[in-house]
């Protein structure tokens, strides 16, 4: 895992257990808190690593636990939350009923993020990501996809 110039980084592994969303929801809220950013800022990359990892649990199955990772990227303008599960089924948007109990997670992480999606490392697995702009600053297009260290920018499948 290379960290970009000007970029901050922090990174937590875990394992699919119930308790991972609250782990990965600390590890944020101290980490942006340490970043200094804003409050809703905050909020808002919380519930989205919530969601994004509890997705990466469901994924991974009900058997044996498997290994997952948070990554936090702080960029100029924007934070990128990045989680690694074992699976390597794509997110897939679900067109659910009013009733329905679950298969809201991507319509939010679609309604919060200023772009997501997903790739596949060299090692296996998958990635799913979510950018998220930070107020206050301008946004810059970091094109790293090019060089092969980043995100699969545009793939909201």
């Amino acid at each position: 895992m290379r960290r970009q110039p000007g970029e901050d980084m922090s990174y937590l592994e875990l394992v699919t257990l119930p308790s991972a969303p609250f782990w990965a929801r600390r590890h944020t809220r101290a980490t942006l808190h340490a970043w200094q950013q804003q409050p809703e800022t905050i909020e808002t990359a919380e519930l989205l690593v919530s969601e994004i990892t509890t997705n990466a649990i469901t994924a991974s199955g009900h058997g044996d636990p498997q290994r997952i990772s948070v990554t936090l990227r702080l960029q100029p303008g924007r934070i990128i939350i990045e989680v690694f599960d074992t699976s390597p089924s794509p997110p897939v948007l679900a067109d659910t009923g009013p009733d329905a109990e679950t298969g809201r997670g991507l319509i939010l992480i679609q309604a919060l993020s200023k772009e997501w999606g997903h790739y596949y490392p060299p090692a296996g697995g998958k990635v799913v990501y979510s950018v998220l702009s930070t107020p206050g600053t301008t946004t810059t297009t970091i094109e790293r996809t090019a060089a092969g260290t980043g995100p699969r920018h545009g793939a909201t499948t």
